[in-house]
């Protein structure tokens, strides 16, 4: 032990006494455990760190399938229902679908998210209330009215006051008796941390609605505890059989709905994201892989200016063993310091990563430099220390030392060039598989900024606002006539419009329909996404209208019954026809006795994307809100001639004005919903680029480094070609070529593992193939000319050589 130490405190000594050479090793490696060490800190928090309810790998999630369809569908309340009274695999079997409400009756009226769940949420997460209990099963019973506050709430609205216990509040208008306060870390949804009360599927179980027997209506998720023993895959075969015998039971509905998945809770929570942080995890330890090469060239370097010393420490009698191990400490104490350093370099990256990723990734918020991060980092760098020290520790062992004392430690050591270029050529490679994957990002990204959305998002100001139909059922469509009224009153606005869903927002309804022309049975009906507007919504938006006409004022619910569609809707279900004066019979419907009406075609439009990053145009219809009384509630469009935000405290103005217990939420600039969308993309195109370009820099600094280093070896070499009537030009070009096999045979094995891998960044991309040709080619000649730009000063250097002077070199 004590040699060991003594080992330690002669590393110690060598560091201080190169310190250049100290701090050159220090900061690349920093560079790459810093890069390791904030990606860790965010794949801890989403991808290591355990659901935080009780046994979480027992949690799962239970979908409605359609075995031609890759996409699961949400469950209807009567499937639902089904489901959970015929498994034998669940513990519980949950139901829940996000809601909001008005709250008023408080100091300030507040909109607040909700979530309408089954009775036994609490039981299936294994959490209890901070103050009072949870749900009943007979709270699930139609009429009744129970709601548990969110920690946040609570301590906002009721200023944290226990008494609230048993309190009634006012939610849009109905009486709800409160019954308990979750704890400041429950999420649930942990997708939805926002939300600021549950209450019971009860308040979907009206006189006047069908949501609980409707089975065509499918807008619940469902989430469940596996009973003890039951794996997954279990669940999921239970789970398929269910659906298919509810599928003959009722073909007239679950048609489209014959199958069902069941998939890990932290799976499905995850969803996508898991596949993105996995990718910007392996890139990262590229990088550091690239930083390792680096410094193990450094030290190859460095191991034959030391020949010498080894060489009289093996004739003192030192054994190759006890060299190698000094060696490797000096190593593993360099990357002690790296590590030190790349841990502080996290504290300040993670806070800009975090800022980067938004709310893109779900439980990223969560993330932070903890115990177990610094850990990682430290043991990321230990590891680092043996890769990039064991190679040079080995070669200085196999001195020669006869050789080495002979000729004052000039001779040569066997093989350092070829482990030089090797390192060399499996940086140029990593670079290469870096460096492709950002280029493909960037490439997918640009095109996603200049795609064709449907719509000018300039000067687009949106908001909601709920109007409660104990208040409103009546009198809603006179509201919103005076509403729009005196919004485009409003200086700065010059048109202004509603809809029941806003592009950019990934909100839709998808609702069947019928054509009298080729009809078909109720479970095979042909469906596409529906929204409510109102006039001017178009002509506020400026999506074009293509054919026939735009809704007008005279569209009222006694006028005569009709719809616009967009063009996507017009190529799938109309090919080679006109679709004006068509008509349809769309499911969506009111109070009205004898169902739906038919509706004829007025107008097709071009087509708008719910979301950026939406890969192909979706069937749409629309309607007017006149004629489909009842549906709450519209979402607001306004075009502005000033900057939309301005108009924040106007249109809040407005709406007090009109009802002082109606709260604007959701207040955001077209752009601001655009910029929302894409945080995910934009997210993996800077890190995933700035990944390349650090492994790039590392790269060409490490070719620098080999090409600088193979010159002075040669110097006497090409002193003599010189001296023997060689040209310059010729000595710069018998450099550059040295470099150019280097490179080349790093793009083409880079080039090679790129091809192979490609398929990984596929659900990444958007617009651009996994294997772009034009984007392989790019990055390829890029590295190229990089690397030949990084060697050329060795080769100007060489060709500048006085051959006297190099003849004179030992």
């Amino acid at each position: 032990m004590g040699s060991v130490f003594k080992d330690v405190r002669q590393a110690i000594r060598q560091m201080r006494k190169s310190a250049a050479f100290t701090a050159v090793v220090v900061i690349t490696l920093a560079l790459g455990i810093g890069a390791n060490t904030t990606v860790f800190s965010v794949v801890d928090a989403v991808l290591l760190r355990p659901l935080p309810y009780m046994q979480p790998e027992r949690l799962v999630e239970a979908e409605s399938f359609y075995d031609h369809n890759v996409s699961p569908s949400n469950l209807s309340y009567p499937d639902f229902l089904d489901w959970r009274a015929q498994n034998h695999s669940f513990e519980h079997l949950v139901s829940y679908h996000d809601n909001s409400y008005t709250l008023t009756g408080v100091e300030r009226t507040t909109h607040v998210a909700a979530q309408v769940v089954s009775w036994d949420l609490l039981p299936m997460l294994g959490v209890n209330p901070e103050i009072g209990r949870g749900f009943t099963k007979e709270e699930e019973k139609r009429g009744t009215r129970v709601v548990l506050l969110s920690h946040s709430l609570w301590e906002s609205q009721f200023g944290a006051d226990k008494g609230v216990l048993g309190r009634t509040i006012q939610l849009s208008g109905e009486t709800f008796t409160v019954i308990g306060v979750m704890p400041p870390t429950f999420r649930f949804p942990i997708t939805a941390p926002k939300t600021g009360v549950w209450t019971t599927l009860a308040v979907d179980d009206t006189l006047t609605g069908d949501a609980m027997t409707n089975r065509g209506m499918h807008w619940l998720n469902a989430t469940g505890r596996l009973n003890p023993g039951v794996t997954v895959a279990q669940a999921d075969e239970e789970m398929k059989a269910i659906a298919a015998r509810l599928t003959k039971q009722y073909p007239n509905t679950n048609t489209n709905h014959n199958s069902a998945r069941v998939e890990s809770e932290l799976d499905s929570v995850l969803g996508d994201t898991k596949t993105l942080i996995e990718v910007i995890l392996c890139a990262v330890a590229l990088v550091l892989l690239v930083a390792c090469g680096n410094i193990a060239n450094l030290l190859l370097a460095r191991v034959r200016d030391r020949r010498r010393e080894i060489a009289m420490r093996t004739a003192l009698g030192a054994t190759r063993t006890r060299i190698v191990r000094q060696l490797l400490i000096e190593s593993v104490a360099l990357s002690a310091a790296g590590g030190l350093a790349g841990c502080m370099l996290a504290f300040v990256c993670t806070p800009v990563v975090l800022r980067l990723i938004g709310d893109s990734v779900p439980r990223a918020a969560d993330a932070g430099v903890n115990i177990e991060v610094l850990a990682f980092g430290f043991a990321a760098a230990a590891v680092s220390g043996l890769i990039f020290g064991l190679v040079p520790a080995i070669t200085a062992s196999k001195t020669d030392l006869v050789g080495t004392l002979k000729t004052g430690g000039a001779s040569d050591m066997s093989g350092h060039d070829r482990l030089r270029s090797a390192v060399i050529v499996g940086q140029v490679a990593l670079g290469i598989v870096l460096t492709a994957g950002a280029g493909l990002l960037i490439s997918s990204f640009v095109k996603l900024m200049h795609e064709d959305i449907g719509f000018q998002p300039n000067h687009l100001l949106t908001f909601r606002f709920e109007t409660p139909d104990n208040r409103y059922e009546k009198t809603r469509m006179q509201f919103d006539r005076d509403y729009f009224e005196r919004l485009r009153a409003l200086p700065g606005v010059q048109s202004a419009a509603g809809s029941m869903f806003l592009p950019m927002t990934d909100d839709n309804a998808d609702v069947s329909f019928q054509n009298p022309e080729h009809p078909l049975p109720e479970g095979q009906l042909p469906s596409a996404d529906i929204s409510l507007i109102t006039p001017d919504f178009f002509r506020t938006m400026q999506t074009p209208v293509l054919k026939g006409r735009d809704f007008s004022n005279a569209d009222t619910l006694d006028a005569p019954q009709v719809m616009i569609i967009n063009k996507a809707f017009a190529e799938k279900y109309f090919p080679n026809e006109d679709p004006i004066g068509k008509k349809l019979k769309p499911g969506a419907g009111d109070s009205r006795p004898g169902g739906p009406p038919m509706r004829e075609i007025v107008g097709v439009v071009g087509n708008m994307k719910h979301s950026m990053t939406q890969r192909h145009d979706r069937p749409g219809y629309y309607i007017p809100t006149d004629q489909l009384s009842g549906w709450c509630c519209l979402a607001t469009v306004v075009r502005t001639s000033v900057d939309p935000a301005s108009l924040d405290p106007a249109v809040r103005q407005l709406v007090t004005s009109m009802d002082n217990d109606i709260p604007v939420t959701d207040v955001h600039t077209m752009s601001e919903l655009m910029g929302l969308q894409l945080s995910q993309p934009r997210f993996a195109m800077v890190l995933l680029g700035a990944f390349a370009g650090l492994a790039l820099l590392l790269t060409v600094v490490g070719l620098y480094g080999v090409m600088m280093y193979s010159v002075s070896r040669r110097t006497r070499e090409i002193g003599v070609r010189l001296a023997l009537g060689a040209q310059r030009a010729m000595v710069l070009r018998m450099v550059l070529r040295d470099a150019s096999l280097l490179l080349a045979s790093g793009i083409v094995l880079g080039l090679a593992a790129t091809l192979s891998f490609a398929s990984v960044l596929k659900t990444m991309l958007y617009g651009t193939a996994s294997r772009d040709p034009l984007v392989l080619a790019a990055v390829c000649a890029m590295v190229a000319v990089t690397g030949l730009l990084a060697a050329y000063l060795p080769a100007l250097r060489a060709a500048k050589i006085e051959p006297m002077q190099a003849l004179r070199v030992d």
